[in-house]
């Protein structure tokens, strides 16, 4: 079978525009780890601290039982006083906490903000911490933010 000169032309034309494309989508990649925030950096856009919650969002009261009190309530606004240790395991979650001894993360895209915290230990991905002091930080997700106010 002979190709017509249009029709190489065209073959010729996709081909190269395939191999164009193949090597673009690679040569975005870095191959460097994105470095995470620390509890010394500073968030430059007032987002990346807090967001404004939903006007309608569900506003719940948690408990602090014997020093210890597990944040369970998922997509709501939830306060909490004084606590020694706190466990979050809600995702999608606004926090207000007081002082804080020891404060654990395992849920996901929560703000927290809390007077003290003593340490932080976050194991999942998308939390921002504010708090008035600088707390010992252990983190092992990805994309959280912690700032001292």
């Amino acid at each position: 079978m002979t190709m017509t000169p249009t029709r190489r032309a065209l073959v010729t034309g996709l081909t190269l525009f395939g191999i164009l494309g193949a090597v673009t989508a690679c040569s975005g990649t870095d191959d460097e780890p994105t470095p995470k925030p620390s509890a010394s950096s500073t968030a430059t856009a007032k987002s990346e601290v807090f967001s404004t919650p939903p006007a309608d969002i569900e506003k719940v009261r948690a408990e602090c039982k014997d020093g210890k009190a597990v944040v369970d309530q998922a997509n709501k606004d939830v306060t909490l006083g004084d606590c020694a240790s706190v466990e979050v395991t809600a995702g999608n979650s606004v926090i207000h906490l007081g002082d804080v001894e020891k404060l654990v993360v395992s849920g996901s895209i929560n703000d927290i903000a809390a007077k003290q915290v003593g340490s932080v230990e976050v194991t999942t991905d998308g939390n921002r911490l504010i708090s008035d002091n600088e707390p010992k930080v252990t983190d092992t997700g990805k994309d959280n933010v912690f700032r001292t106010r």
